[in-house]
């Protein structure tokens, strides 16, 4: 887990040697000093942690379907014990402070923010 954080920060410095301090696909913005993500309905939402990271790890792969699996990895540590339903908890917390359409959900495989506007 922590070879990924490193490895996502240093792929983040590259764009213009500073790191990019916001996450946006058209839809949803999410701003990684601040942790606070804002919506054109919903402008700077604060965020628990493991919503900031959930949003993270959609946001910086657009487009992409992540697994259940996928994101409890992100989001819990090895020693944790994870609930049977912690991804849809958050991921409704997450819909009901940016909107029902910010993240989709793709039956049987798993969830996703669309790569641009839509």
């Amino acid at each position: 887990m922590a070879e990924l954080l490193a490895r996502m920060r240093a792929v983040l410095r590259r764009k213009g040697g500073s790191a990019l301090s916001v996450l946006d696909n058209g839809v949803v913005s999410l701003d990684l000093v601040s942790k606070q993500a804002s919506t054109a309905q919903y402008p700077g939402v604060q965020l628990s942690a493991r919503e900031f990271a959930l949003l993270q790890a959609l946001l910086i792969r657009p487009g992409a379907i992540l697994s259940r699996s996928e994101l409890e990895d992100r989001l819990y540590g090895w020693g944790n014990e994870v609930e049977s339903n912690a991804v849809e908890f958050l991921i409704h917390a997450l819909r009901r402070k940016l909107g029902s359409q910010v993240i989709k959900n793709v039956r049987g495989v798993g969830w996703m923010v669309s790569k641009t506007l839509e």
